[in-house]
């Protein structure tokens, strides 16, 4: 089955923004709309993330839409732990719906790395022995290029983090001679999958619809992605049992 990618840039973005204040019935037509459109829709452009915050409009489209996968492209304008903080915790709320892009493979590697550092299954709740978390599986995180070392406060299933993928600007952009496009294997860990945004559609209003019904699936299934690979272990960052105390 083909995978439908259209992008969202960020004046129709704005525009989005706007539309889903208004009445109830107009917002369910617009994610009725969007789920019809795409299977993922890739938000921005490759800016080095200079536009604006497209995690946030990630969240009101994920809250308009039931199926569609969105990936907001991010850049150094944001700081890694509130990226992967957002976008976590939109995966808990959305069906992980989610990924994320950037041009800076380093950064994918962070956030992939910060994504690890407290798992999901590490939550035991044991109300009597008053133990909330296997503290010792929460980890602090290592990377060459970041003095980030967490660990996130959100915990993240380990083997259903949101995807991680390489953004370039397009074959030839700017009317220069096009470039080798990268692999993911040459990006270096942390990065799943490669993106030409140039030969990605733009999504307007009106496009020809899709049968947009039937269940939500998460963006690792709809991209082709099987259960997420540990990248790093991290050292620990915690001493103890992980009591209530502590947490």
């Amino acid at each position: 089955m083909t995978t439908t990618i259209l992008r969202i840039d960020d004046g129709e973005l704005a525009s989005l923004a706007v539309d889903a204040s208004g009445p109830v019935s107009a917002r369910r037509a617009l994610g009725a709309e969007l789920d019809a459109a795409a299977d993922v829709l890739v938000l921005g452009a490759a800016d080095g993330g200079t536009g604006p915050d497209r995690t946030a409009a990630a969240g009101f489209l994920l809250a308009l839409t039931r199926r569609v996968v969105v990936v907001p492209v991010v850049g150094g304008q944001q700081h890694p732990i509130n990226v992967a903080r957002a976008v976590a915790t939109l995966a808990l709320l959305h069906d992980r719906r989610i990924g994320v892009a950037a041009q800076d493979p380093a950064l994918l590697g962070v956030l992939a790395r910060l994504w690890e550092s407290w798992p999901l299954d590490s939550v035991v709740a044991d109300v009597e022995a008053g133990v909330y978390v296997d503290a010792s599986r929460i980890r602090r995180i290592v990377h060459p290029s970041s003095p980030i070392g967490g660990p996130l406060t959100v915990p993240v299933a380990a083997d259903d983090t949101p995807p991680t993928l390489l953004v370039s600007p397009g074959r030839g952009a700017g009317g220069g001679p096009a470039a080798a496009e990268p692999t993911a294997a040459d990006a270096g860990d942390g990065v799943e999958l490669v993106l030409d945004l140039g030969s990605i559609p733009l999504w307007r209003r009106g496009r020809p619809a899709r049968d947009g019904s039937g269940p939500a699936r998460s963006a690792r299934r709809v991209l082709g992605l099987g259960a997420s690979v540990p990248v790093a272990e991290g050292v620990p960052a915690f001493d103890g049992a992980g009591s209530a105390e502590q947490v």
